[in-house]
């Protein structure tokens, strides 16, 4: 697959640290590179997304793994979800022209719950995780760092529809509540969209696009000033770990769960992603859609 097949392109560039952290180990994935003037509009619309292969590039849900953390996956292997209740696809990409990774995610599911009895709880909803960590650095170094006052994490989760517990429908880690990241920042933008019923049975696209981000340092507040960013470059490995709930599974027919991936935690930005150079075989002058794209098996296994 050659999703997992580039690993040795990478190796030069990451050879330097003698410790890593993968999750799951062995295993990265492929980012596709933008070519300057084609990154994604974000629209919520995964069509910018058209040219790229995805049985070469998309994250499908038969490749994720159950955590449980949250929502019920007792008994349940990698992929193993059913897919009538909930099925996903990543999209991964980035440009050097504008400095940003990019993602685009649609999810299927039968039924959205958004029942938190508060803001804090959006884990207990219908939601998304997105872990990022720019440098490539084992769990040690990542500690070092935050000893000396400097976090190189970043998180976004949100839920949607939006709960009626409170206004936190999406929360930043860099700084919980700040409405000055939670809009459209030079950090990020998100935009989200469904079809279909909105608290029934629908597919809701979240897109989403986040800056180079390098870190902050933790021993003075949170502001725009103070974040630390760095520039993006071909073959560089970077960290992503990526999380979607499903809600339906604390019902007792067990469908639903919780899905990364990661196989381990769902809590730190552990796994491999490929920068990739731009790719002479993908033709951006002529968009197709997903659907083409995409063998009928896998289009299948998403509904």
């Amino acid at each position: 697959m050659r999703k997992v097949g580039l690993m040795v392109a990478a190796v030069s560039l990451v050879a330097a640290s003698a410790i890593f952290a993968h999750a799951p180990n062995g295993e990265t994935h492929n980012v596709v590179k933008f070519p300057a003037g084609r990154a994604p509009v974000i629209d919520a619309d995964c069509s910018d997304w058209g040219a790229v292969p995805g049985d070469q590039y998309w994250i499908l849900t038969d490749e994720l793994y159950p955590l449980g953390d949250r929502h019920p996956t007792a008994g349940m292997a990698r992929g193993e979800n059913d897919a009538s209740s909930f099925a996903t696809t990543y999209r991964l990409g980035w440009s050097s022209d504008t400095n940003n990774l990019y993602y685009c995610n649609t999810v299927f599911d039968d039924v959205h719950t958004i029942d938190r009895p508060g803001d804090f709880d959006w884990y207990e909803d219908d939601s998304n995780e997105y872990f990022f960590n720019i440098r490539h650095l084992s769990t040690e170094e990542v500690a070092a760092l935050s000893g000396e006052n400097f976090s190189t994490y970043l998180g976004f989760n949100y839920s949607v529809p939006v709960s009626a517990a409170g206004p936190l429908w999406m929360i930043n880690g860099i700084c919980v509540g700040c409405e000055w990241i939670e809009s459209d920042t030079e950090l990020h933008t998100l935009a989200w969209s469904f079809t279909g019923e909105e608290f029934g049975e629908s597919t809701y696209t979240y897109e989403q696009r986040v800056a180079a981000y390098d870190g902050r340092p933790t021993d003075v507040d949170g502001a725009p000033e103070v974040l630390v960013y760095q520039t993006l470059a071909d073959n560089q490995v970077v960290h992503i770990t990526l999380v979607t709930n499903d809600d339906d599974g604390d019902r007792e027919d067990g469908r639903g769960g919780q899905w990364s991936t990661d196989d381990g935690c769902a809590c730190a930005p552990y796994g491999d992603f490929l920068l990739e150079p731009l790719n002479p075989g993908i033709d951006w002058g002529a968009y197709t859609t997903a659907v083409e794209n995409q063998s009928w098996g896998r289009i299948k296994a998403q509904y």
